[in-house]
């Protein structure tokens, strides 16, 4: 699986400076599918412990040990060693409740790894190891076991890995096809994760808030 050597050098910082990350000399840079080396100096990581995963339901939660005196915010992203985990909802000073993948709620603009074209990420709540990018052009193509990777968003930086296709899916509208896939994070197993600071992220919500007014 491809690495990123900028996010790489960054995550050994971590290794260095985050004696309380669990399992810190075994940080990768899975989740980054290509080089995005313009963008990662914008960006910063937060290492932090998974000490709560609630899946009764479809209301899915993940609790992590960082809040708000160690510079966590709502709105931020995370992932783990291997791909998208899910955005950050609300914060006290030393925790944090995430919105994962696997919550209803959840949206993020997607695309498949060797496309242009963009899709929306959902979850249909009936397996917490799957989920489903709709609205691709039906003229997509597609094979079993394409990565699928984010695409344009303000929460988190492009060609992260989210999953990989496992079949074609079921689409409303003639126009359009869904894919499932199965997702690279394991809500099941997870206990690590990064949370994304990006740098400039005021700026630009403050910009597009202005012209949806």
């Amino acid at each position: 699986m491809e690495r990123n050597a900028l996010l790489e050098e960054e995550l050994q910082k971590w290794r260095v400076k985050a004696d309380t990350f669990p399992g810190n000399d075994s940080l990768s840079a899975k989740a980054f599918v290509v080089d995005s080396t313009n963008m990662l100096p914008q960006f910063t990581f937060i290492p932090a412990e998974v000490v709560n995963l609630s899946f009764s339901g479809v209301n899915n939660f993940i609790t992590l040990n960082k809040g708000s005196k160690q510079g966590i915010k709502p709105d931020m992203g995370v992932i783990s060693h291997w791909g998208v985990v899910g955005v950050v909802s609300n914060v006290s000073d030393n925790f944090a409740v995430v919105i994962p993948v696997i919550n209803p709620k959840f949206r993020l603009s997607a695309r498949l790894k060797h496309s242009k074209n963009n899709g929306s990420l959902t979850w249909n709540g009936s397996n917490i190891r799957e989920a489903e990018v709709k609205e691709l052009p039906r003229y997509e193509d597609y094979s079993i076991g394409d990565t699928v990777i984010t695409s344009y968003s303000r929460i988190f930086p492009k060609n992260l890995i989210i999953g990989y296709v496992s079949d074609l899916g079921k689409s409303a509208d003639d126009n359009f096809i869904t894919v499932n896939l199965e997702l690279a994070t394991d809500f099941y197993t997870l206990q690590d994760v990064l949370v994304i600071d990006d740098r400039y992220y005021e700026e630009q919500k403050v910009l597009e808030e202005i012209m949806e007014r």
